[in-house]
C-alpha cells in the first residue's frame, strides 16, 4: 500500500459495469448513545458518488443519502456532497467526517490506533477477490472523536462528545458484477439466504477482523478462499488462519440477535468472541449497481458488545452480514 492508494483508482482498462472506491467508517460510542456508520462510494467509471450516513441517535433511526457528480480526478482535497465531507488528513494516520444535515450534525476526527492491513495479505489471499474482480482492499482500527449534535428530540441542539473506538476500511472494485434474476425468488431456508459476515471486534488491547460465510456450505467460486482476516495491536497487523460465524436470528430470519465468532490466529490458537448486549441495528443502505431503485443486497451493520471467552476480554463493534434476496427489492 502506497499513499495514492488512500485516494480514487481508475477502473482496469477495457473494464465495463460500475466500478467504485468504497470508504466506510464507523461509530459506537455507547456514553453518547450515537450509532453510526460513514459511507462513500465514488465511481470514475460512471462520474459520480454516493454519500450516507446512516446512524441510531438516542434509538432512533436518522439517516442521510444523496448522489452527486464527481470530478474526473484521483486526487482529491475532500470528497462529498455538499452537506456530508470527507478528508484525508494524514495518509493511514489521520481522517475527517463532517456533516451538516437536517436531522443531525457532526464533525469527526479519526486517528490510528493500529497499523492498516493490506486483504491480500490473508492467507490463501483476499477472499473478496473472486466476487467483484476487487482492485484492492484494506482495513484499519481507529479512534473516533468529536461532536455531534441531533437537531431533534429530547436531546436537540445538545452538542454531545464522540469518543469511541471506531473501524474502517476502503477498497476498489467492481460493484455487482452479476445481473439480477428478473424475478427474484426468497429462498427455501434461512442457511440458503445468509450472506456474508464481517465482523469489527473492537478490544482494549487489540483488533479483531474478518470476512468470510456464515453458511460454512455457501458455494464459493473455484479456488476462492472461504474466510480471512486479521489481528492488530501494539506489535502490527498480522492474518489469521481462518474465522467462523454462527448466527441466531428473530422469527423474521433476518434480523441478528447474536453471533459467536471463531479466530484462529497462526500458532493456532483460537479466540471464541460471543456477542453481548445489542446496542443498536442499521443498514448500508446503499447496496445498489447502477439502477438506483434496485437494492442488491441487504447488508446490515447491528452494534454488539463483546466478550473473548477465552480470555474475559471485553470491547464493543459491529457484525455486519448479509441477506439475499433483498426484501423489499426496491425501495422508493
Amino acid at each position: 500500500m502506497t499513499p495514492d492508494d488512500e485516494y480514487l483508482h481508475r477502473p482496469p482498462e477495457g473494464s465495463q459495469g460500475l466500478w467504485s472506491d468504497n470508504f466506510w467508517f464507523s461509530v459506537v460510542d455507547q456514553e453518547a448513545d450515537v450509532y453510526g456508520i460513514n459511507h462513500i462510494s465514488a465511481s470514475l467509471s460512471h462520474g459520480y458518488l454516493r454519500a450516507s450516513a446512516f446512524y441510531v441517535i438516542d434509538g432512533v433511526h436518522q439517516q442521510w443519502a444523496s448522489r452527486q457528480p464527481l470530478a474526473d480526478e484521483t486526487h482529491f482535497d475532500s470528497l462529498g456532497d455538499g452537506r456530508l465531507r470527507f478528508e484525508v488528513l494524514e495518509p493511514f494516520s489521520r481522517y475527517r467526517w463532517q456533516l451538516d444535515g437536517p436531522k443531525f450534525s457532526f464533525d469527526l476526527t479519526y486517528t490510528a490506533r493500529f497499523d492498516p492491513f493490506d486483504y491480500d495479505d490473508c492467507i490463501g489471499g483476499n477472499p473478496l477477490a473472486a466476487f467483484e474482480h476487487y482492485g484492492g482492499h484494506y482495513e484499519q482500527a481507529l479512534v473516533c472523536r468529536g461532536e455531534l449534535e441531533a437537531h431533534g428530540g429530547p436531546r436537540a441542539g445538545e452538542r454531545r462528545r464522540i469518543d469511541s473506538w471506531a473501524h474502517r476500511d476502503h477498497s476498489w472494485t467492481h460493484r455487482f458484477t452479476t445481473p439480477s434474476p428478473w424475478e427474484p425468488r426468497r429462498k427455501k431456508t434461512l442457511a440458503h439466504s445468509l450472506g456474508h459476515f464481517w465482523p469489527s471486534v473492537q478490544l482494549p488491547e487489540r483488533h479483531l477482523n474478518a470476512f468470510g460465510w456464515i453458511n460454512p456450505e455457501h458455494p464459493l467460486p473455484e479456488g476462492a478462499v472461504r474466510s480471512g482476516g486479521w489481528i492488530a495491536d501494539a506489535d502490527g497487523a498480522r492474518p489469521l488462519r481462518e474465522a467462523s460465524c454462527e448466527a441466531r436470528f428473530e422469527d423474521d430470519q433476518r434480523t441478528a440477535m447474536s453471533f459467536t465468532l471463531r479466530f484462529t490466529q497462526l500458532d493456532g490458537e483460537v479466540l471464541t468472541v460471543r456477542t453481548g448486549r445489542k446496542l443498536a441495528h442499521t443498514r448500508n443502505g446503499l447496496m445498489r449497481d447502477e439502477n438506483d431503485a434496485e437494492v442488491r443486497l441487504d447488508c446490515h451493520e447491528p452494534f454488539f458488545e463483546f466478550e473473548v471467552v477465552e480470555t474475559g476480554e471485553r470491547g464493543y463493534g459491529v457484525v455486519e452480514y448479509s441477506m439475499n434476496p433483498p426484501e423489499p427489492r426496491y425501495r422508493y
